[in-house]
């Protein structure tokens, strides 16, 4: 019954043949868009939650093993002590080499690359502790000591791509917007070709619900013709911007993929899409035909 014939026959219009394309192209713009934003969203996740509550501690490298390991256990000792550090942890030299690796390749793992002792510092952010106060701390102690707070240029990478997550969201916003007023244009283009059935229609007795209705299941169908179809055009690009960042050497960026949520909610579009212009359709037609009567 929801896709029986159309009294109007629109499936025969020129109108009609030329939206499920535009619609199909929207779609396409709009999958792309949703899956950046949604990506960028784990970004930054994962590197708000990651290292924002953590400092790195810098030890250069001794003359020997037994110098850098009596450095290190001082550090530890005195960050003991300091109100604020939560924990602290000694990074393993070879966890250093992997990270230097898409830098330095494999010269990173090898002996006679001096390597700094790195010591990993969680830190209570509602106390007063800086960087500052940590290496005015540790530098007697250890002198070249240096302290880097990750929260300082995270806070601005993170507010970075937040910008350009509300970019994406203006994108979408704006293909929306277009995809509504393509329907009302070729809604009201089509009442044109129709309007003497229309007449017909009214005279006979048809109500301007059911004429709203046969405009708004064409839409309908319409809407999910070129949804489908968007998206397939959509998913050999998604597929390949995945693989690309799967690719991506190890430290670069945080882990992020195109997960099974990221696809749910491309695939979404499509009956978001449909009912969207079903219901632009069955407004635009009968605010018409309030005006024709």
């Amino acid at each position: 019954m929801l896709f029986r014939q159309s009294n109007l026959a629109l499936e025969k219009d020129d109108t009609n043949r030329f939206l499920p394309w535009l619609i199909a192209f929207m779609v396409l713009l709009a999958a792309l868009s949703v899956a950046g934003l949604l990506m960028l969203n784990q970004i930054s996740n994962a590197f708000e939650h990651g290292i924002k509550d953590t400092m790195t501690i810098q030890i250069p490298a001794g003359e020997n093993s037994r110098v850098d390991e009596n450095h290190v256990n001082k550090a530890l000792a005195a960050l003991k002590q300091v109100d604020g550090v939560l924990s602290s942890k000694r990074i393993a030299s070879t966890e250093i080499s992997e990270l230097l690796k898409p830098w330095l390749g494999e010269t990173a793992g090898t002996e006679g690359l001096p390597l700094p002792q790195i010591i990993d510092v969680e830190v209570d952010r509602s106390s007063d502790l800086s960087a500052e106060k940590l290496t005015d701390l540790l530098a007697p102690i250890i002198p070249g000591t240096t302290v880097d707070d990750h929260s300082v240029w995270l806070t601005s990478l993170v507010d970075t791509l937040r910008s350009t997550e509300l970019i994406a969201s203006a994108v979408v916003l704006l293909i929306t917007l277009a995809t509504i007023g393509t329907v009302i244009f070729t809604t009201r283009t089509g009442m044109g070709i129709h309007r003497r059935t229309i007449e017909v229609l009214h005279f006979v007795g048809a109500q301007d619900e059911f004429i709203a209705r046969q405009f708004a299941l064409r839409a309908f169908i319409v809407g999910l013709q070129g949804g489908f179809v968007g998206i397939l055009l959509a998913a050999p690009i998604l597929y390949l911007f995945d693989f690309v960042l799967k690719n991506l050497e190890e430290g670069l960026l945080p882990k992020a993929s195109l997960d099974v949520s990221i696809w749910l909610s491309v695939g979404a579009i499509i009956p978001i899409i449909a009912l969207i212009a079903m219901a632009t359709a069955r407004s635009t037609v009968l605010k018409s035909l309030r005006k024709m009567v």
